[in-house]
């Protein structure tokens, strides 16, 4: 039987002759700091396209025992989720000035269904890294290895928590168009020799803040 849980982490089904992605995934993206102005947190909220979620859903409802809700299967799913994208990091990588950071492991792992579309959403603890607000923060959100597009949700701003004077910019990608219908012709079982196949396809989101306001190191 087909894995729900493996279509979620890779390329979902072959590609097709057109150049375009396996999948879509709106980002959702919310930045937390504390009253010391050092980020603490990053909330990440995924909502997954409807064709795929339904095909995700047919997968995790046939797995269900008869006596078991949904609700209790998206929460137990959501937690295998979160312990298999952590060998992924997340999708997730992060920046402070030249330097990478470690992703931390993700918590609060929740999955829901909501008009058509499973929603995941997780919070990043970030305050061992000393991020403070006016620092160089970067960061990406990507499937290294498969072209998923993973986007900024255009209809919603990302969410700076507690920090007046700090807005995140968005610098969008632009790929070889070589490197694209490549892409497209990946199926599930391929590995691509690219390293960092879907960084090349990421947005990249930078903590911008207003130099008049109080940031203390």
């Amino acid at each position: 039987m087909r894995s729900w849980l493996v279509l979620v982490l890779g390329l979902f089904l072959p590609a097709a002759a057109l150049a375009h992605p396996h999948a879509w995934i709106d980002l959702r993206v919310g930045l937390v700091f504390n009253d010391a102005g050092e980020l603490i947190r990053m909330n990440q909220s995924w909502r997954i396209d409807p064709t795929y979620s339904h095909m995700l859903l047919e997968d995790l409802t046939g797995q269900l025992d008869g006596d078991t809700d949904i609700d209790r299967a998206l929460e137990h799913a959501a937690e295998r989720m979160r312990e298999n994208l952590a060998g992924h990091d997340y999708f997730t990588e992060l920046s402070l000035g030249d330097r990478d950071l470690d992703v931390p492991p993700a918590e609060n792992a929740r999955l829901t269904l909501e008009e058509r579309r499973l929603h995941l959403r997780f919070e990043i603890p970030l305050a061992d890294h000393d991020i403070m607000a006016g620092d160089a923060f970067t960061y990406r959100v990507y499937d290294p290895e498969y072209w998923i597009e993973i986007l900024h949700d255009p209809d919603d701003i990302i969410f700076v928590e507690n920090r007046p004077g700090c807005e995140v910019t968005i610098t969008q990608p632009r790929p070889d168009p070589q490197l694209t219908r490549y892409a497209a012709t990946l199926e599930r079982q391929d590995r691509s020799p690219v390293d960092q196949l879907g960084r090349h396809f990421a947005e990249t989101a930078t903590l911008e803040c207003d130099p008049g306001e109080d940031t203390p190191r």
